[in-house]
């Protein structure tokens, strides 16, 4: 990966197995559970729903896992090369976050991209009194190398220098997500799977908390009851969570993280 700016730009590292991402955003609707095939809202500075002390609010089409996916590939080749302007190959690029390298996920990818740089996220942390306003991708570009279609493109994307901020300056909280895990894992299980890397060993939370939180679009408490037992399921079997997942009569939430997880958080 090459980059032509010597603008300053400093991200933790990041071990190949793992991404990270700030708790404000995986603790939030931010990027939502809808199959990325639904129909997606457009937002015009709405407050998304957030944890305790974050308030963020969103401008933009409407985000889901998928393009947290791209997202959190976007942050780690970042990472790897300390600046904010990277380039690399779309059928890589995909490989990496687990989808088929085929002419309709690279276009489904380009998609991903221009959706993420016609955003404006703002996120202020109440406890630490600041704020931040970004867009999550500020510009991308594509070539091929010649007009065969055969040939591999090479892509360049730039980062918001503020990106850099929510991994140092608002409160360096954030989380290390198991690479390889995620990607095994449908989008409400994505989800779960990220909420809870940000936390080392989770409180209970009411079922009707991660509806919202989740995003959800489902209308009844028990079909997402139902949805979220068939996540948990997943989370156990790629040994995310043990199997002590509990759903009492009140509709609270309780989970234990397997051990060696609690290693994902990061408290600055």
């Amino acid at each position: 990966m090459e980059a032509v700016t010597d603008q300053p730009f400093a991200l933790p590292h990041i071990p190949n197995d793992k991404r990270i991402i700030p708790n404000d955003m995986i603790r939030s609707s931010l990027f939502t559970i809808a199959n990325h095939n639904c129909p997606r809202t457009y937002l015009k500075n709405q407050k998304v729903c957030s944890f305790r002390s974050t308030e963020i609010k969103y401008t933009g089409e409407e985000l889901r896992q998928d393009d947290e996916d791209v997202w959190l590939q976007l942050v780690y080749i970042a990472a790897l090369a300390q600046k904010n302007e990277i380039s690399f190959k779309p059928y890589t690029f995909l490989s990496h976050i687990g989808w088929a390298q085929r002419t309709q996920y690279r276009d489904r990818l380009k998609v991903s991209l221009t959706r993420m740089s016609a955003t404006t996220l703002e996120i202020y942390n109440h406890h630490f009194e600041k704020g931040i306003g970004f867009s999550l991708v500020r510009k991308f570009e594509w070539h091929n190398d010649d007009r065969n279609e055969k040939q591999l493109s090479h892509w360049k994307v730039w980062l918001e220098p503020e990106v850099m901020k929510l991994f140092s300056e608002l409160g360096k909280m954030y989380s290390k997500i198991h690479w390889e895990q995620r990607k095994k894992l449908k989008p409400l299980a994505k989800w779960l799977h990220a909420f809870y890397s940000s936390h080392a060993e989770p409180e209970p939370i009411h079922l009707l908390r991660l509806m919202a939180l989740s995003g959800s679009k489902t209308k009844s408490l028990k079909h997402f009851k139902e949805n979220v037992r068939d996540a948990f399921f997943e989370l156990v079997k790629i040994g995310f969570l043990n199997p002590d997942v509990c759903i009492d009569e009140h509709f609270f939430v309780t989970v234990t993280r397997v051990k060696e997880a609690y290693k994902q958080v990061n408290y600055g």
